[in-house]
């Protein structure tokens, strides 16, 4: 099978199945591509104070780990 190449200026989103009520933690979490730099992405659903829903993100460099797992 071939590796997936993300397209530049895309994200690809999950469920975050690590969310639980209440906490701070992001919506949905994934990857994402910007001027040829790999981005973790995080996506949170809010709601403003006349209860309306609204989407707010953030990118960050990616995490760099010295464990070979």
């Amino acid at each position: 099978m071939a590796d997936f190449i993300m397209k530049e200026n895309s994200m690809n989103l999950w469920k975050n199945s690590y969310k639980e009520d209440g906490d701070n933690k992001p919506d949905y979490t994934g990857k994402a591509k910007v001027n040829g730099v790999e981005l973790d992405a995080s996506l949170w659903i809010n709601k403003n104070k006349k209860g309306d829903r609204y989407l707010s993100g953030k990118f960050r460099e990616k995490k760099k780990t010295d464990s070979p797992f």
